[in-house]
C-alpha cells in the first residue's frame, strides 16, 4: 500500500496530497518552516469566556502604604473608588519648645536655625485642625398652609450648621411644645449640593442671600460672632444681621406688656366669691405660669442615732406649680438602704 500521488484518479475523483511526500528532504522542510511568519495577537480583545482567559504576569508585588505621618499625625492617604485624599489646611505653626535636658545649651545653638523655622504656617489634616469648628447661621423659610383659613403661609425659623472639618452641613429647627409640626432636624448632616454643580462650601454661605437646597429656599439673615470672626480672618466680611420675619400666627401669640382690664386682686376675688362667682379654675393661673419650674436645694442630715456617725445627702425639690415639696436621698452605689 502507498499513498496516492497528487493528480491520481481514485473512484472517479481526484485527490490532493496534504502532507509532504517521502521524497522531500530535510533541507526542504527547514526552508518551509523558515518561511512561516509569526502572527501578533492582542489578548485584550479575547472574550472573557472559560478557556479563553490568560494569566498576567506581574513584574513586582509592592506592599501598599496607606498611612503617612504628617506633623506627628497619622493620616490615611489611600486613593481609590471609596477613599478620597484627606483634606489639608494651613494653620499657624506652633512655637518650638526645645527640651535640652541636663546637658544645657550648646555654643552653636544660638547660631543654628532650622530650615523649617522660616515658615510661619504648616499643614495639618482638617479633621485634626478644624475639629469641632462649626459655622452657625440663622435663617427662615416660608411654608404654605392649605388646611387653615386663618393663615395662608407660615414662617419657620431654622439654624444652619456648617462643619469645617469635613465640609458637611445640617439644618435644624428649635422644637416648640404642642406645635403639631415635625421639628428638630430638618435636613440631616451630609455634604449639600452646591449651586455650581459641586458641593456646598463655606464661601457660598452669605448673610442676606438665599440658600436653595432640595427645592427649599432658606433666607440667611444672621450668624453668630465666631462665624463673623472666621470670615474676617479669611478676608471676606459678612453683612449686618437682619431681623427674622414673623407671620400672623406668631404675632397672635405675642403677649402685650401690661395688665388688661381690671387687675385681679385678692379683694376682687373675695367679692366675686361672695356674689356666687369667683375664679372657676382655682390655682390654674399658678399652674400655667410656674409649670415645670422647680427650686432645688441640697441638704445633709447628720445621722446620730446610728452607732457609726454618718452624713446622708438629700435633695429637696420645691414645685412652684402647686407648692409641693419632694425629698430625695442620694443613695450611694450598693448601699443596701431602703427608700427614705
Amino acid at each position: 500500500l502507498h499513498a496516492p500521488q497528487s493528480g491520481d484518479s481514485v473512484g472517479g475523483g481526484r485527490w490532493r496530497v496534504l502532507w509532504p511526500a517521502p521524497s522531500i528532504g530535510a533541507g526542504r522542510v527547514a526552508e518551509s518552516m523558515a518561511s512561516v511568519q509569526t502572527l501578533q495577537m492582542d489578548l485584550n480583545h479575547v472574550p472573557n469566556l472559560p478557556g479563553f482567559g490568560f494569566r498576567r504576569k506581574q513584574k513586582h508585588n509592592p506592599l501598599p502604604q496607606t498611612f503617612q505621618m504628617v506633623n506627628g499625625v497619622r493620616v490615611e492617604c489611600q486613593e481609590g473608588v471609596t477613599f478620597e485624599r484627606p483634606k489639608f489646611v494651613k494653620v499657624p505653626k506652633p512655637a518650638d519648645e526645645r527640651r535640652h535636658g541636663c546637658t544645657g545649651k550648646s555654643i552653636a545653638h544660638d547660631d543654628y536655625v532650622e530650615h523649617d523655622e522660616s515658615r510661619e504656617h504648616t499643614r495639618l489634616p482638617a479633621w485634626d485642625a478644624l475639629d469641632r469648628h462649626c459655622l452657625r447661621f440663622y435663617g427662615h423659610f416660608q411654608e404654605a398652609v392649605v388646611e387653615s383659613n386663618l393663615e395662608n403661609y407660615r414662617i419657620r425659623h431654622c439654624t444652619i450648621l456648617y462643619y469645617l472639618e469635613d465640609d458637611t452641613c445640617q439644618v435644624v429647627e428649635k422644637k416648640i411644645d404642642n406645635s403639631g409640626i415635625p421639628q428638630g432636624q430638618l435636613i440631616r448632616r451630609h455634604r449639600f449640593p452646591g449651586p455650581d454643580g459641586g458641593y456646598l462650601t463655606w464661601e457660598h454661605l452669605r448673610v442676606g442671600e438665599p440658600l436653595n437646597i432640595y427645592g427649599r429656599c432658606i433666607q440667611v439673615v444672621d450668624c453668630d460672632p465666631w462665624t463673623r470672626q472666621f470670615f474676617e480672618e479669611q478676608g471676606c466680611e459678612q453683612d449686618a444681621g437682619q431681623p427674622l420675619e414673623t407671620d400672623s400666627f406668631m404675632k397672635s401669640q405675642i403677649k402685650e406688656m401690661g395688665p388688661h382690664g381690671i387687675p385681679r386682686t385678692a379683694e376682687r376675688q373675695y367679692r366675686e366669691v361672695q356674689m356666687g362667682g369667683g375664679h372657676v379654675n382655682a390655682n390654674m393661673q399658678q399652674f400655667l405660669e410656674w409649670d415645670r419650674k422647680v427650686c432645688r436645694f441640697y441638704a445633709i442630715m447628720d445621722d446620730l442615732l446610728t452607732p457609726a456617725f454618718e452624713r446622708r445627702p438629700f435633695l429637696i425639690l420645691y414645685f412652684l406649680a402647686d407648692d409641693t415639696v419632694e425629698i430625695r436621698e442620694q443613695y450611694p452605689l450598693n448601699c443596701g438602704r431602703d427608700n427614705f
